[in-house]
């Protein structure tokens, strides 16, 4: 139950982001861009958080990070952008799709841990 709640709270959120940004076909896919690494760094700090809590409550958290990142749609966005011939923004959403959601995880645990450590 949790699960499902905590995904459908993070698609309406995603929806919004995508309404904030709008994108056509060939455009450099801003939105999901966003979401997404906003995704990694909520994961790094939920890598570090959750496992205090309950399996429900991870379950929730789960459903919340899983909603509202999109793996598909970087994917059909990529695929876009080879169609359209945007070969270079292709290759530049790629990198730093994965560069930067990468760091943003790693950033997310430390600095989550950084201040669980001045907490104590």
């Amino acid at each position: 139950m949790l699960a499902g709640a905590g995904g459908a709270i993070g698609a309406l959120a995603r929806a919004g982001v995508a309404e904030l940004i709008p994108r056509t076909s060939g455009e450099f896919p801003w939105a999901t861009l966003i979401v997404n690494v906003v995704g990694c760094l909520a994961i790094g700090v939920a890598a570090r958080r959750v496992s205090p809590l309950s399996d429900r409550w991870r379950f929730g958290v789960t459903g919340v990070i899983g909603g509202f990142t999109t793996f598909s749609a970087f994917a059909d966005e990529v695929r876009d952008l080879l169609a359209t011939d945007a070969r270079l923004a292709a290759l530049a959403y790629v990198v730093v799709t994965l560069v930067v959601g990468l760091v943003a995880v790693e950033l997310g645990f430390r600095a989550t841990g950084a201040i669980e450590r001045r907490a104590r």
